[in-house]
């Protein structure tokens, strides 16, 4: 399935209303926030439809898990290009065989829980809380909306700053290629960034840099880090492969629309998450082109070099631009 789709679930003194653009969304939030009760009315009105006097508006079916843990396997067979929510009462969806079932699956999937997902990539801008907005006052209607729990945070440092990657692979190289006065390491993965913080010593301000795409699962913790040290920044691009496509070095037919409407191009029965489609986009771009040829694990030296090594900082945000581009002249 592709596309952004709009879904409003009214009932008589409440009213949902969110977009869902991703093949992952995870809404997270304290007790009485609203999460289970939209898991119900979708569940009443899957049941009984109009009569419960429940209406669900949206341009692909949605329909919530229910029942007998043992068969979610039969309902997920059972659907296709539809909405699925699950409550995180239900313990199979914290597993690998859950994470293998939704893979290339043609559905979107809303999973209510407040616990990370360790075994999906689910991208932090898909982490949401319900939040209430209008007066409770009968007739009046409660209305829900989703608000993003982890927007981006950027810090302005002067200091000599330790930049915390994911990887050894390209961003690593490209990062570590900029300015000798930065120490760059890597976690090793991005489960291990939260952990390898606890090792920086807290007076070296810190600037973590992370694929946004697949973070979900992580960012939580590095959140909690970051309440115990005033001098940690966070980066969260889609990728690095985003990073570069944004930057324009290399030509791509229709780029300007891929990445201002992505979930129009990115087929979740083909991209478990966005990282993995920017890659391939960048790979069969440039895999007939020996200068320009995008490489992972290897980063190819046009995307280092003078002007290009130039336009992909600048894709950053100025405070992280400030701290990596030492005497280069970046505009």
């Amino acid at each position: 399935m592709k596309g952004k789709h709009r879904v409003i679930i009214e009932a008589e003194r409440l009213k949902y209303e969110f977009e869902i653009k991703r093949n992952v969304t995870v809404v997270q939030g304290d007790s009485a926030t609203g999460k289970t009760t939209l898991v119900d009315l979708i569940q009443t009105y899957g049941r009984y439809g109009q009569e419960a006097g429940i209406m669900v508006t949206s341009d692909v079916p949605c329909v919530a898990f229910s029942g007998d843990a043992g068969l979610w396997k039969t309902v997920l067979d059972a659907y296709r290009d539809s909405i699925i929510f699950f409550d995180e009462d239900y313990y199979f969806i914290f597993t690998t065989e859950f994470a293998e079932a939704i893979r290339n699956s043609s559905n979107y999937y809303v999973i209510i829980t407040r616990q990370p997902l360790n075994y999906i990539p689910y991208s932090i801008n898909e982490i949401y809380g319900i939040r209430t907005t209008g007066k409770y006052h009968f007739p009046e209607k409660v209305y829900h909306e989703f608000y993003p729990l982890f927007p981006e945070q950027v810090m302005n440092c002067t200091e000599k700053v330790v930049l915390l990657v994911e990887d050894k692979k390209s961003g690593y190289q490209f990062y570590q290629s900029l300015n000798d006065d930065v120490e760059c390491i890597s976690s090793e993965g991005n489960a291990s960034i939260a952990m390898q913080l606890e090792k920086i010593s807290k007076n070296k301000p810190v600037m973590v840099i992370a694929d946004g795409a697949a973070f979900g699962a992580y960012v939580a913790k590095v959140m909690a880090v970051a309440k115990r040290r005033s001098n940690l920044g966070m980066y969260f691009p889609e990728s690095f492969e985003w990073v570069i496509l944004r930057s324009g070095v290399v030509d791509i037919r229709n780029l300007d629309d891929i990445l201002a409407h992505p979930e129009e191009y990115i087929d979740s029965g083909v991209y478990f998450s966005w990282e993995r489609y920017f890659t391939d986009l960048l790979e069969s771009s440039t895999k007939d082109d020996r200068i320009r040829r995008y490489d992972k694990s290897k980063l190819n030296e046009y995307y280092l070099e003078g002007k290009n090594r130039v336009a992909i900082l600048n894709v950053l945000p100025k405070e992280l631009r400030g701290l990596l581009s030492g005497p280069m002249n970046v505009v």
